[in-house]
C-alpha cells in the first residue's frame, strides 16, 4: 500500500537518497526546501517529490506538507548563527505533525554523540559540536514523548560522502587540497561510515514495519575499517598517493580549542567511536550493506572531480 512521508532536509546527504529511494517502491514524498530552483531540489520535483517553498520555522508551510502524511523523517540541519535554531524547529515540526492523525510514526535522524554522555568530555563545552549534540539529546527526548504510534531513533555514522566535495573539505581538511589529511586519529584507529543509500533503507524498513522498530534507537553503519586502510582504499579510488599525517592528540585538542576547530575535536571522539558500533548488531537488521569500495566505485565521478587535480 502506498504511502506519503514527509521528509525534512530532503535536499542532503541523507535526505535526498530516502526521498528517491521512496519514490522508487511506489511511495509519496512530500518536503520543503529554501530554495526550489536548486540543482538539489530541481532533481526531486523531476523525480516525483512534492516540493514546498519555505523554511522549518514556517508554520503555514509545514502544516500544509504534512496534510496527509502518514510519516515523518527528520534530519535537522545545525544553524551556525542560530545555535537554538534546531531545537527550536525539532520541537515545532513534531508539533505540527502531530496535529495530524494520519501520522503515526516518527524517525529522527540524530547521531552516535546523544546517546553516550561519556563522549562529551572531549569536547570543550561551549564548543560548536558541543551545543549540536545536547540539542539533538533535546530533540530526541522531545521525540520519544510526543506521543505517536511509533517512534525510532536512528544514529548514522559518518557518511562516505564526507570525503568527496564538497563536505571533504570541512571533514578531512587538507586531503583534496593537498593530499596529506592532518588527524589525531592513529592508524589503527576504526573510523565507522554509513552509505547514505544504506541509512536510507534502515528508514524504509522502519516505516514498513513499525512494530519492530517502535521505541529503538539504532546506531546505523555500514563499515568499521582502521584509518590506514581506509585511506588505502581512497588511495585505490583516486589513483592519488595520498598521506596522512598523524596528529598527537594533546595538540590536536589544543588547536581544535585555540582555534575552534571543532572537526579536529569531533576527530578525537572518533578515536573511541569503535566501543559504541556493533557491526553484528548491524547487520542483524538484515538491511544490506556496502563497502567504502562499492561507494566510491559508485561515486567514481565525484571522485575524479574531489581528486582529480591532484598529481
Amino acid at each position: 500500500m502506498s504511502r506519503t512521508i514527509f521528509v525534512t532536509a530532503a535536499t542532503g546527504s541523507l535526505g535526498k537518497p530516502l526521498a528517491l529511494e521512496l519514490l522508487k517502491i511506489g511511495w509519496k514524498v512530500r518536503t520543503t526546501t529554501r530554495d526550489p530552483s536548486s540543482p538539489a531540489a530541481q532533481e526531486l520535483a523531476k523525480a516525483g517529490v512534492e516540493v514546498f517553498k519555505g523554511n522549518w520555522d514556517d508554520d503555514e508551510v509545514l502544516r500544509t506538507g504534512m496534510s496527509g502524511c502518514d510519516g515523518l523523517f527528520m534530519n535537522l540541519m545545525p544553524d551556525f548563527t542560530d545555535f537554538t535554531a534546531d531545537v527550536r524547529q525539532g520541537r515545532k515540526i513534531l508539533s505540527i505533525a502531530k496535529s495530524f492523525p494520519s501520522i503515526k510514526h516518527v524517525i529522527f535522524s540524530s547521531s552516535v554523540g546523544p546517546s553516550r554522555p561519556e563522549l562529551m568530555d572531549y569536547y570543550n563545552p561551549e564548543s560548536i559540536i558541543a551545543h549540536f549534540l545536547k540539542n539533538k539529546k533535546i530533540v530526541e527526548d522531545a521525540t520519544k514523548d510526543a506521543g505517536f504510534k511509533a517512534w525510532t531513533i536512528l544514529r548514522p555514522t559518518g557518511f562516505m560522502a564526507n570525503w568527496l566535495a564538497p563536505k571533504v573539505a570541512f571533514c578531512f581538511s587538507g586531503i583534496a587540497e593537498t593530499g596529506t589529511w592532518t588527524t589525531p586519529l592513529d592508524p589503527d584507529t576504526k573510523m565507522a561510515f554509513i552509505d547514505e543509500r544504506d541509512a536510507a533503507q534502515f528508514a524504509i524498513a522502519a516505516f514498513k514495519d513499525p512494530d519492530r522498530f517502535n521505541g529503538k534507537e539504532i546506531v546505523v553503519s555500514s563499515v568499521l575499517v582502521p584509518v590506514e586502510e581506509v585511506i588505502q582504499i581512497v588511495r585505490r579510488a583516486t589513483g592519488k598517493d595520498l598521506k596522512v599525517n598523524y596528529l598527537p592528540e594533546k595538540e590536536a585538542l589544543k588547536m581544535a580549542r585555540e582555534e575552534n576547530n571543532w572537526m579536529m575535536e569531533s576527530q578525537v571522539t572518533a578515536k573511541s567511536m569503535s566501543k559504541f558500533v556493533d557491526m553484528d548488531e548491524v547487520k542483524g537488521w538484515g538491511i544490506p550493506l556496502h563497502s567504502l569500495e562499492d561507494y566510491l566505485e559508485r561515486e567514481k565521478k565525484s571522485v575524479e572531480k574531489t581528486y582529480g587535480h591532484l598529481s
